[in-house]
């Protein structure tokens, strides 16, 4: 059903856009940690494609995380940023530079949250036979 598929298109992506703002927000708690390396996660999939994501581990000491509710493959992986350089103390995070990129995807997130929204808003009033409230 193209409706409710819209609607799983539109949580997959809000899902990986919250793993993603979890990631840079772990790069901001880590800014004074020698050698730290800022992560950022990578999309594999399309966006059209469910999102489920599901971390990759970087470390073998690293905890694995679930995949999506219904188990879907994971369509995500983090990396390590390509664009960090490194401090005199090793430590590539740059505060500025986190900060635009979590500001730039909460502006995605709270767009695709309004899309989402929007369908759910669609449905309800398609399930009600279009009568209002």
């Amino acid at each position: 059903m193209a409706l409710i598929d819209s609607v799983e298109h539109l949580r997959g992506a809000l899902d990986y856009h919250l793993s993603r703002h979890n990631l840079l927000a772990s790069n901001l708690a880590h800014i004074d940690t020698p050698g730290y390396k800022p992560v950022d996660l990578e999309r594999t999939g399309t966006f059209a494609g469910a999102l489920h994501v599901a971390l990759e581990a970087t470390q073998p000491g690293h905890l694995s995380s679930s995949h999506g509710a219904q188990g879907t493959a994971s369509v995500g992986r983090v990396i390590e940023d390509p664009g960090a350089a490194g401090g005199a103390d090793g430590n590539g995070v740059d505060l500025d530079r986190e900060a635009v990129k979590i500001a730039t995807n909460q502006m995605r997130y709270d767009v695709l949250a309004q899309l989402a929204s929007s369908q759910l808003a669609s449905l309800a009033w398609a399930a009600s036979d279009g009568k209002h409230g």
